[in-house]
């Protein structure tokens, strides 16, 4: 399936005006981008309170069903977002999740998210129901063979012209992950606004800082090297470099991971399975590695950080997305190191 495409949403949107979403996958820009363009409508549409609300194991059905029912004291219109990062409800919660959907207010505007689902999640009788009445927008993962078209499309709304060496060379350097792409495609707007950059031009610029990407971050951490892991924090955030691009990396690496360690995944699915996740080459190496050092309870602890870390990035809730990022970096860093050494 085609990557997400943001203008065809925006056009899609103002013409048809939908007001319950659902949102399937976690490719970081695409997410990004799916989230402003639903807010900016509704900010637009003059929905003025926003209630938000993450699923995890502790969360209270109940409560949420309770906050819903509250109306402000001049009825405003609302913002509902309920983000479910493991894909799954438990049987109770799902009955209370499918009566809450029905009971949607026809002035509220609704986005749910999931990632990628499985088939038995399809079967749930409130994700046929919200499925029925939202509309869905897929946030996949970009496939290697559209990544070269994507690009070409993004610098022509950025106004420069790449040669195929320059697009083959970009797609080589972000290894799949759209938002270092267009992190890296913006970069070159600024250095080089309207014209044609040559292939030369290309390769100095990712040169500069192909040593402090957010992939060669995720390999120090899961090698445990904190002195390389600190430093190249600090040069992305220097660099202006946002918090998602390193959600969106150890995400990558960290999701498969976990999977591993819940579904006790025997040695010969283990390569096939990281392979599946678009993990190769020294990515798969240093992962499978990493599995020794860092227990289910850990990679748990980390996923739900990153989605925290996620939200803060957005806006969505407090605090300094840099200083958290940090924490669970060197966090997992001085536990991979630990790993190493015994």
């Amino acid at each position: 399936m085609a990557v997400f495409d943001s203008e065809a949403f925006s056009k899609e949107l103002q013409k048809n005006q939908q007001s319950k979403f659902l949102l399937l996958g976690d490719e970081a820009l695409s997410r990004k981008e799916a989230y402003d363009i639903i807010r900016q409508f509704a900010k637009e549409l003059c929905y003025t309170e926003k209630l938000s609300f993450t699923v995890d194991r502790y969360f209270k059905w109940d409560q949420c069903a309770s906050s819903l029912r509250s109306q402000g004291l001049f009825s405003q219109k609302r913002i509902i977002e309920i983000i479910i990062p493991s894909g799954k409800i438990n049987a109770e919660g799902g009955e209370s999740f499918y009566e809450i959907i029905q009971n949607f207010s026809q002035d509220d505007l609704i986005v749910v998210h999931l990632p990628q689902i499985d088939k038995e999640t399809k079967l749930q009788k409130w994700f046929k129901e919200i499925e029925k009445i939202a509309y869905t927008i897929r946030l996949d993962e970009i496939k290697p063979s559209e990544l070269p078209f994507w690009l070409k499309k993004r610098a022509s709304l950025l106004s420069i012209n790449l040669d195929e060496g320059s697009i083959q060379l970009i797609s080589q350097f972000v290894h799949g992950n759209i938002l270092a792409a267009d992190q890296e495609l913006n970069k070159l707007a600024l250095l080089f606004p309207s014209q044609s950059i040559s292939y030369e031009k290309v390769s100095q610029s990712i040169s500069n800082v192909s040593r402090y990407d957010a992939f060669e971050l995720t390999k120090y951490v899961l090698n445990g090297d904190q002195m390389k892991t600190i430093s190249t924090l600090n040069f992305l955030r220097e660099e202006g470099q946002n918090p998602i691009s390193i959600t969106g990396s150890l995400s990558w690496i960290l999701k498969p991971m976990l999977e591993i360690k819940e579904l006790d995944f025997r040695g010969q699915s283990l390569e096939n399975h990281l392979t599946k996740s678009r993990i190769f080459g020294d990515k798969l190496l240093f992962t499978k590695q990493a599995l020794s050092f860092f227990s289910l309870k850990h990679l748990r602890a980390a996923i739900q950080k990153l989605s925290e870390i996620d939200k803060i990035s957005k806006g969505v809730s407090p605090g300094d997305a840099w200083l958290e990022m940090t924490r669970l970096c060197l966090g997992l860093a001085k536990i991979a190191s630990r790993g190493r050494k015994i």
